[in-house]
This record gives C-alpha cells, structure tokens and sequence, in this order.
C-alpha cells in the first residue's frame, strides 16, 4: 500500500474523521503530515478562514495527532473542497529548494513549487523552509541564497 500524503490527510481529517486515524499510519505515512500544510489547506475554504486562523497558532506546536484529533472535533463531518489559491509564476525558487521540498513532501515538482509558495506566504512557513534546508544539511551560506527573511 503506498504512502500516505497530504492529501489523503485532509480526507481523514473531513470526510472520515476515524479517531484511530493515528494509530493505523506507518512512520512514513506520519513524516508526509505536516502542520502548516494541513492549515494552509484548511483555511481555502472560505466558511473556515476565521477558525483556522485563530487556532492556528495553537496548533503549530502541537504534535500531529493531537492535532488530527483537535480538528476532528470542530470540524464538520463530510467531503470538502478545499481549492487551492496559488501563484502565478513557476521557478522562481531555487532549484535546490524545489528538490529538498519534493524528498520531504514525496511530491511532483509541481507540487513541491506550490509547496514554496504556501510556505514563503508566512513566517512560520519561511521556519519549516528553514529547518528542513538545516535537516537535509545545507550550510548556512546555501540557506541565504533563499532571502527567507525570518
């Protein structure tokens, strides 16, 4: 069985909300959940942006099953789409960056630039950007290429 990825997160956390979710991922199933991208998503849908961005704070520092759970006992039970508002232009970060995103996130490279996108939007986004550059070794000359203003 493939791993699971972002996306399938997001259907748990809306349309199934198992409380179990947690207990039947595999370790690699858990390293494709991330935080900030389950709120970026989140937060697309319009009736959610207010809530999202109130507990978002909160739910930076929790571990992801704490938050799972937080989440599937606000959010309403059912399918949802959540469209993905993204920018217009491609490459325009670097190539390095693209490809550490797309090993962390197992994701295409277009994913991975919409990725960048919704991670250089926010501070706390431009600090995953950061750790994970750190995590995979850059140095941190290689790190400033990147104009994270942090």
């Amino acid at each position: 069985m493939a791993a699971k990825k972002l996306f399938d997160h997001l259907n748990a956390l809306t349309a199934e909300q198992d409380p179990d979710y947690f207990n039947k991922l595999t370790e690699e199933d858990i390293k494709s959940w991330s935080n900030f991208m389950i709120n970026r998503f989140l937060s697309m849908k319009p009736e959610w942006v207010e809530l999202i961005a109130s507990i978002q704070p909160l739910t930076q520092t929790l571990e992801p099953e704490q938050m799972y759970k937080l989440y599937i006992n606000i959010l309403p039970k059912g399918k949802q789409y959540l469209k993905y508002t993204k920018g217009k232009a491609e490459d325009k970060y670097e190539q390095f960056l693209i490809d550490l995103i797309k090993r962390e996130y197992d994701c295409s490279e277009r994913q991975a630039n919409d990725y960048a996108e919704v991670m250089y939007a926010s501070r706390e986004g431009r600090e995953n950007i950061q750790y994970i550059c750190e995590r995979y070794g850059l140095t941190k000359k290689e790190i400033s290429k990147l104009k994270l203003k942090i």
